[in-house]
């Protein structure tokens, strides 16, 4: 079986080839932290969280960069609201979302922070500058799209036939050139609710696309495989992107441009700026936040999606049969005793070819541009298979093949993890009670006292706790 995947350059499913070999980069544009996510930000994260998972599953390494975008107005504006600075606003909704990325079991290599990257960004300006693609106007600097041929192949638009009102950044300015292009650095003065940095054409701050371009740039290296994001996105930000970075490189810069659909709340964009939002905080109060995970891949990620308070128990409700035929396959292979095994039936056998038939075709739907309803179908269908085999005095060497496979299946799309591993998730009992003790150790740590470091993660394994140290910290699981 062959993976395509629908390239939103060409408008055509290709051929899934990486550029290097069994290894994957992918890009995902993050969010700009001055609120809580919500369940449109999620489901764009989940479904690029299915596409790492999937690529993983069929042997790839997957390196995964989400931004983050710590520098920008709207956190400026919550700071001024907030009466805080717009650091600690930026740095509280960061940590939030990051929060939320653990429950919903997104995960990713890096999380850049736009404000580490201020000098490369300055950096990539004054290339393009001295390419002749920028120009600097009053202390602002624009890229002027008309030197970069290829602007618009993404949007598939001309420069004559632009959509101004999809975008502020393409409203005419005395300042500008032309009405379309785009600010790669703004003049600003600087206040302790408006941070600013110098440049080679004064203070100011940079321009939002200048961004992804640099920071992608920086991790990923001049090419790399999935560039993803919203479908919102394409225009302007990821065009904007493309005449930026491909005019610094000279070379091409994405293999593969993917876009998730939109998040409707009846016939409206889920939104912050329209305030019709449900946020993945909020959702998880009352909701297991697999059963959004099994909801969102309930839809094909191209595809636009409605968000409503049916769907989402609809979803909960799917998500615990699952469980409980995972539940009732592990309680019927406990329950065998260990003994010679005995010979394979016909009706075992044939049980074991249908549970193969059925991840094939599991497998065949997400390597068709990762359909996950039709592969959620064959999970369905397994899962009911299973059950009616637990009625048929079942062998235990089949039971332990079809509870592997349904795990294996549902590892791919997040969901059906055991209960076990998730009881410690944040704002728990013991998920804060966790929390304290991983801080406790972490202070040893930073005195360098590890021997009492190391007693405290010896003590919570013989709990039947793992401690593994990442990128972002401590995190904590139930040892298998």
């Amino acid at each position: 079986m062959t993976l395509k995947v629908y390239n939103s350059m060409t408008n055509e499913k290709e051929e899934f080839k990486p550029l290097e070999g069994k290894t994957v980069k992918m890009y995902v544009c993050g969010q700009t932290v001055y609120d809580y996510m919500h369940v449109g930000h999620a489901r764009t994260y989940v479904s690029f969280d299915i596409v790492r998972r999937y690529l993983e599953y069929l042997g790839y390494s997957v390196e995964t960069v989400i931004n983050i975008t710590d520098v920008n107005k709207k956190i400026n504006d919550r700071a001024r609201e907030e009466g805080e600075s717009p650091w600690s606003i930026a740095e509280k909704f960061a940590e939030i979302n990051l929060e939320d990325f653990d429950d919903l079991g997104i995960e990713a290599d890096a999380y850049p922070r736009a404000s580490d990257y201020m000098d490369e960004m300055i950096d990539l300006v004054e290339e393009l500058v001295d390419k002749g693609l920028a120009y600097e106007a009053g202390g602002d600097v624009f890229f002027d799209v008309r030197k970069f041929e290829k602007y618009g192949e993404l949007s598939n638009q001309d420069l004559e036939n632009i959509r101004p009102e999809r975008t502020d950044e393409i409203i005419s300015s005395e300042k500008k050139k032309n009405p379309e292009d785009f600010a790669l650095w703004k003049s600003q003065e600087g206040s302790e609710l408006s941070p600013t940095w110098e440049s080679p054409w004064g203070e100011g701050v940079p321009g939002w696309h200048i961004e992804c371009s640099t920071m992608s740039l920086s991790l990923l290296g001049e090419q790399f495989d999935i560039h993803g994001g919203g479908s919102d996105l394409v225009f302007p930000h990821h065009e904007n992107e493309i005449a930026q970075t491909e005019g610094v490189t000279g070379k091409k810069w994405v293999n593969y441009w993917m876009h998730s659909g939109l998040v409707q709340m009846g016939e409206e964009k889920m939104s912050k700026s329209q305030q019709n939002f449900v946020s993945v905080r909020e959702l998880s109060k009352e909701h297991d936040p697999q059963a959004l995970r099994l909801m969102i891949a309930e839809g094909h990620y191209r595809n636009p999606m409605k968000y409503s308070d049916e769907r989402i128990e609809k979803a909960e409700k799917t998500l615990k049969s699952l469980e409980n035929t995972v539940r009732n396959l592990r309680a019927e292979i406990n329950s065998f005793e260990e003994s010679i095994p005995s010979k394979m039936r016909e009706k075992d056998i044939e049980f074991l070819e249908q549970v193969f038939n059925l991840k094939e075709k599991f497998l065949e739907a997400m390597n068709d541009d990762f359909n996950t309803p039709i592969a959620l179908r064959n999970l369905h269908e397994l899962s009911k298979l299973a059950q009616s085999y637990l009625e048929e005095n079942p062998k235990r060497p089949v039971l332990s093949r079809a509870l592997t496979t349904i795990l294996d299946l549902g590892g791919i799309l997040g969901i059906l993890e055991a209960k076990e591993e998730r009881q410690f998730k944040r704002g728990g009992l013991m998920g804060n009670l966790m929390e304290e003790i991983l801080k406790l150790r972490e202070r040893y740590r930073t005195k360098d006292e590890y021997e009492l470091a190391d007693s405290i993660r010896n003590a919570v394994e013989k709990a039947g706790i793992t401690i593994e140290d990442t990128k972002r910290g401590p995190r904590w699981k139930s040892a298998e």
